[in-house]
């Protein structure tokens, strides 16, 4: 079955763990994760997060490990080749198709707000934050964002560094650019943590963030925990399948998985000390929304001794996130295209390229042009309709198709795939476990569990609970 380019294999598990961090460690590590952490029960929520990154993240990502090894195959073409291996119903293969998609919109999304991050990284060298004021960044936020004209130009930029990195051989290109990337970032990363130690609220940060809070806790903290642990870790979305195909015969799927669970934790939990301590020192309260950082934290930072350069890291830091993310997550489009269209790596990404900057374009002019218009997306049953999207702009109708819908979707599809149509002998023979015991766990949690914690976020998307 094997079907990898040219036979390429991940150099070393370190190797495989660096770059599956770069896919895990997206924008929502910056711009949410510190705040949900903080006004949920600090280290009650981070207790709750950590119990369903084991019982729910840790078993589907073995399983898109597993799949991936397996057939050495992009994800449509692993669902078909087991179901027929296995005589299951062919139809499995759409969820691989849908798994795609979803990666298709996400990216087309996350390029303009990546552009927004490159754009600041250069006016935070320019030294255009010099001095502002949470009006004058405010007023220069909604400039760049109102302009269709200029955000075009960020997000198109974005595209092309995007896409001449997917073009290349994964050997020159995915690999060697995410063991750049990666400790690049981890590199920021300390940077921001020296520059948050310096701060006077450091103390409080860790006070927001680890200190246990019972009182803050209601019954929708659990399911928020739940959420974060499924999609920090970019599943349902074909990443670790097409990741996963790579991954030398040797290497244990179960450490390997534990492993980027554990140090995408500890990014998160270092990166939200970082900026809440930055943001309570200034006497501002953290905020959810995607805006935030780009409304106050150069304000923030341009009070410090050369501020510019360290809004300019922060903001560098940010993009960087959204380039190893994207990059991930058009690895297994690029991949299905190559053998669908039988064209070349390049071909296939400067094709899956344009897509998301015309869709990306969407979502620019949802912001500009398009702002107020909305969009409303329904299923009809006879006389019945049942509103999925109900007068929304066209970013938030890709969040949900993508995020919402098929992703935690197709993750269901793939776990009772795996579960119930794929004999227990040779998901045992995979893993390799030494303690078969552990396999049985994993096997109870994959067959019953987990897919009822997946039920939980699909009906939390469409908020039924």
């Amino acid at each position: 079955m094997s079907n990898t380019e040219n036979g390429f294999i991940w150099r070393s598990q370190s190797a495989f763990v660096i770059v599956a961090v770069g896919a895990t460690l997206s924008l929502n590590d910056f711009l949410t994760f510190p705040v949900l952490a903080g006004q949920n029960g600090g280290g009650a929520f981070l207790l709750l997060y950590l119990l369903f990154l084991f019982v729910l993240g840790l078993p589907l990502l073995m399983v898109e490990l597993m799949l991936g090894r397996l057939t050495r195959s992009d994800p449509s073409s692993c669902l078909r080749t087991l179901s027929e291996q296995y005589r299951a119903s062919v139809y499995w293969k759409l969820a691989g198709l849908g798994s795609m998609f979803a990666a298709f919109l996400i990216v087309s999304t996350f390029s303009v707000i990546a552009g927004w991050s490159l754009a600041y990284a250069v006016r935070s060298l320019a030294g255009v934050f010099d001095g502002a004021t949470l009006e004058s960044a405010r007023l220069l936020f909604e400039e760049l964002t109102i302009d269709s004209e200029r955000m075009a130009l960020w997000h198109t930029l974005f595209v092309i560094i995007l896409v001449s990195i997917s073009a290349q051989p994964i050997k020159q290109g995915v690999e060697r650019i995410m063991l750049v990337l990666v400790p690049a970032m981890m590199f920021l990363l300390v940077i921001g943590l020296i520059l948050a130690l310096t701060s006077s609220s450091f103390v409080d940060s860790i006070r927001y963030i680890l200190y246990t809070d019972f009182s803050a806790i209601d019954s929708h903290t659990p399911i928020l925990a739940l959420q974060r642990a499924f999609y920090t870790l970019a599943l349902g979305i074909g990443v670790m399948i097409a990741f996963g195909r790579y991954l030398p015969g040797g290497v244990s799927i179960g450490y390997s998985a534990a492993l980027v669970i554990t140090v995408d934790l500890l990014f998160s939990i270092f990166t939200g000390l970082s900026i809440n301590a930055l943001m309570l020192s200034a006497g501002h309260e953290p905020g959810t929304d995607s805006q935030f950082a780009f409304r106050i934290m150069p304000v923030i930072l341009s009070h410090f001794s050369s501020g510019g350069i360290y809004s300019m890291l922060f903001f560098l830091l940010m993009t960087i996130a959204a380039l190893t993310t994207s990059i991930a997550l058009l690895e297994a489009p690029i991949t299905y295209f190559q053998r669908k269209c039988k064209v070349s790596r390049l071909k296939a990404a400067v094709l899956l390229g344009l897509g998301v900057w015309l869709f990306g374009l969407g979502v620019v002019l949802a912001h500009s042009v398009w702002n107020g218009e909305g969009f409303t997306v329904a299923l009809f049953f006879g006389d019945q309709a049942v509103r999925l999207v109900n007068n929304a702009g066209f970013h938030d109708v890709l969040v949900f198709m993508s995020s919402h819908l098929v992703q935690p979707l197709v993750a269901l599809f793939i776990c009772l795939f795996v579960a119930w149509k794929i004999p227990r002998e040779i998901s045992h023979k995979e893993f390799a476990l030494s303690r078969n015991y552990i396999y049985e766990i994993w096997n109870y949690l994959i067959r019953y569990i987990v897919p009822v914690l997946l039920l939980i976020v699909i009906l939390a998307a469409f908020g039924l609970i």
